[in-house]
């Protein structure tokens, strides 16, 4: 039986062994699960979106901006969206109760669950009830909005300022 030099020499030995050990490897890998995983598809993608500026104009375009952020979003992706209103922002819940755009395209955002939070500090600041505000329950009412928004960042929220 005759070998062929060029399967002898050193350089193709080397890359023989390398890719059976990678292959070896690679196998040992997936059955330890070592390997990443890809995230579930049925995983929503968490996005707050902050608001703390007194601002209509400001206001009604950063809810149209997550309004196409909701229709640029592929049929399979979910989305949780929550406004984190706080500071001079609260007012924004403010004008939609006088404002009928406003009022009108906040409706449409609650109607695809998105959610309107309101800092209860800012709330109390400016002498303000639930009341004052459009449509704003209990539930709605978080303790302090920077804290709020910084438990929701640690909870995989992305932050959007717009």
């Amino acid at each position: 039986m005759q070998v062929d030099p060029q399967v002898l020499r050193p350089g193709w030995f080397l890359a023989g062994a390398l890719l059976l050990m990678l292959a070896a490897g690679g196998a040992t890998a997936v059955l330890m699960g070592v390997v990443a995983k890809a995230p579930a598809a049925e995983e929503p993608l968490r996005v707050v979106y902050h608001i703390n500026t007194d601002d209509p104009e400001l206001h009604l375009n950063a809810l149209r901006n997550l309004q196409n952020h909701i229709d640029g979003s592929p049929d399979d992706v979910s989305l949780k969206i929550k406004v984190l209103t706080h500071g001079s922002g609260i007012s924004l819940l403010q004008h939609a109760r006088t404002d009928p755009d406003l009022r009108s395209t906040v409706n449409t955002l609650k109607l695809q669950d998105v959610r309107f939070l309101v800092c209860g500090n800012s709330l109390e600041s400016r002498g303000l009830e639930r009341s004052d505000l459009h449509e704003v329950s209990d539930r709605d009412v978080v303790p302090s909005g920077i804290v709020e928004l910084t438990r929701l960042q640690r909870s995989g929220y992305t932050y959007i300022k717009p």
